[in-house]
């Protein structure tokens, strides 16, 4: 028998053992590792009767710090991204902070009055997102009996706003693919338009996720569920600008795209930032003044676009970027177009 203590309100008591082990765990550990450890670590306690725990660990549970890191490991379990994580626990300070209150303590009312504060500061996307984070925070502590009552769940009504879908025309496209640049740029270009993936998932890509022979990159997505892989394939262009890059890499870094600066001998991998910085380079370069388009984000709805724009199914168009759900495929990624519709209107008009 281990002697755990007296522990306040319904959460149970090995549920607390597992958040405290994953949450000490979870900087040291990748996501995989981290299931690897909560099944042993469950399966280890499996049988043991946890009666009277320390007081500290009662302490804890009133402690906002301990909360919200228990909630970041469950979530990262689940698969989100570092910047996701980051958005939840910025929603849930800023909304605890205006409360004055415990989340113990937190009513229906205090989530409407943020909220409706909220709303003359910020847009309604941003607003919608940060319900959506405090309904994800508050069914997570009702889920693993830190509360009595979700707040949020109730309240209803908020939508986001249409935002226009920026992605580069076929001219603009043309100019950036004929931006004089270093070999490794020119990769790198050809290989976001070719294969439409997320900034993140470009600075993770190792050489080994290439294959250029067959054209096929295979990689574990950023926002996938874990485990599963996704395909993509690189056109003529990506595969010549990427071969050619990868002859002239004579280090060991595993990493598809490096720096071409070395330290200690070796090239570092290019992270999100560094990325950003060369397609902002390339894009201004094409003499495309609008920064907006500057970013990894609009060639990856270029990409999706013109896929659509060439009868490409949605549910190929929804696997190809990695979405979970079709609908976010065709409201942020695909942008309208007056030709496709009408393109798809005859051809179902005819056919009926």
């Amino acid at each position: 028998m281990i002697d755990m203590g007296n522990v306040t309100g319904n959460t149970d008591i090995r549920e607390m053992v597992v958040n405290d082990i994953l949450r000490a765990m979870s900087h040291d550990m990748d996501v995989l590792h981290l299931h690897m450890l909560e099944g042993a670590v469950r399966g280890a306690l499996h049988g043991l009767d946890l009666v009277k725990a320390c007081t500290e660990l009662s302490t804890d549970m009133d402690n906002t710090g301990y909360m919200l890191s228990c909630f970041v490991v469950n979530k990262k379990l689940e698969g989100c991204t570092d910047t996701t994580l980051e958005q939840y626990v910025r929603t849930a300070r800023r909304f605890l902070d205006q409360s004055g209150k415990r989340y113990q303590d937190i009513t229906k009312d205090d989530v409407k009055y943020y909220l409706a504060l909220r709303s003359q500061q910020v847009r309604p996307n941003t607003l919608h997102s940060e319900k959506r984070n405090l309904s994800s925070l508050f069914t997570w502590l009702h889920d693993e009996g830190f509360i009595q009552k979700n707040p949020v769940k109730p309240i209803k009504g908020i939508r986001g706003e249409d935002v226009e879908c920026i992605y580069f025309t076929v001219d603009e496209e043309i100019a950036i693919r004929d931006v004089q640049c270093n070999i490794r740029d020119k990769a790198l270009i050809a290989f976001l338009l070719s294969t439409g993936i997320r900034v993140g998932e470009a600075a993770a890509m190792d050489r080994s996720c290439v294959d250029l022979l067959r054209g096929e990159v295979t990689f574990r997505g950023e926002k996938s569920r874990i485990g599963k892989y996704r395909t993509v394939y690189l056109d003529t262009r990506a595969r010549k600008y990427l071969s050619e890059y990868l002859e002239t890499r004579k280090d060991n870094n595993p990493a598809l795209f490096a720096s071409i600066r070395v330290y200690n001998g070796q090239p570092r991998r290019l992270g999100n930032a560094a990325i950003e910085k060369i397609t902002h380079s390339v894009v201004e370069a094409a003499g495309i003044t609008d920064r907006k388009k500057g970013t990894v984000h609009v060639f990856r709805r270029t990409f999706a676009t013109r896929l659509a724009s060439h009868g490409c199914p949605i549910e190929v168009i929804q696997e190809l970027m990695g979405h979970a759900d079709p609908g976010t495929t065709l409201k942020h990624y695909v942008a309208k177009s007056r030709e496709r519709m009408q393109r798809t209107w005859e051809i179902h008009t005819l056919a009926a």
